[in-house]
């Protein structure tokens, strides 16, 4: 799959034009592979939408959208992710979401910047993608980012991007621990695969799961 744009401003007057001719030539370099872009406009304001073959969108809720408001995320993802769908009817990725995050920072409740507050944010996400992917059209997420990496000095950043979730030497933050244990019980229910033995740290054995347990599950 080829990606022609990345956040780009595909609201303006000009676009259609401009991504048509993208998008067909595109095509004409490689007929054998689909194209999409990282949009990170409305859709009912986007004008690329129309020529992918995948849409693909961004989109950083309760972090530059409504920060601090970590209950908002699941439903707002949903609701986004299905209109770019209706719209278009075409299959659906979200390719960036996450939060900057201080290795070593903890707050609760969960506040910004914590690594406790990316935990959460993460988590609300991953309900918004398993609602999704029941609807078959929804077909994968990228969580931004992989580790913390330097950008230009500027007020808005701490010592560069910290959306990583490991840090820029390479170490874990809480958030990799999270999503090697989301990624595993992915490919355990879809694969049918074995998982690692230490995926969980052992808290205490029972015959059969509290009542407590079974409800928290669908929280």
């Amino acid at each position: 799959m080829w990606s022609i744009a990345n956040e780009p401003r595909s609201g303006n007057s000009q676009a259609d034009k401009y991504f048509k001719i993208l998008s067909n030539y595109t095509k004409s370099l490689d007929p054998t592979r689909p194209i999409t872009a990282a949009l990170n406009i409305e859709a009912k304001k986007d004008k690329l939408g129309q020529y992918l073959d995948i849409i693909s969108f961004n989109r950083y809720n309760a972090w530059y959208q409504n920060a601090g408001q970590l209950d908002m995320i699941t439903k707002h993802v949903v609701e986004e992710a299905t209109l770019w769908h209706v719209m278009h009817n075409k299959t659906v990725i979200m390719t960036e979401y996450g939060a900057d995050t201080y290795e070593g920072l903890h707050f609760l409740p969960a506040y910004i910047w914590s690594e406790d507050y990316q935990l959460s944010l993460l988590s609300k996400h991953f309900k918004a993608f398993d609602n999704l992917r029941s609807q078959k059209w929804f077909i994968g997420e990228f969580v931004w980012n992989f580790a913390d990496f330097k950008t230009a000095q500027t007020y808005t950043r701490v010592g560069g991007n910290k959306k990583g979730v490991f840090t820029r030497q390479r170490q874990p933050k809480s958030a990799a621990h999270l999503l090697r244990q989301r990624y595993f019980g992915l490919a355990i229910e879809l694969d049918q695969c074995e998982p690692p033995l230490e995926l969980f740290n052992y808290v205490i054995h029972w015959q059969e799961r509290p009542q407590f347990i079974r409800n928290y599950d669908d929280l």
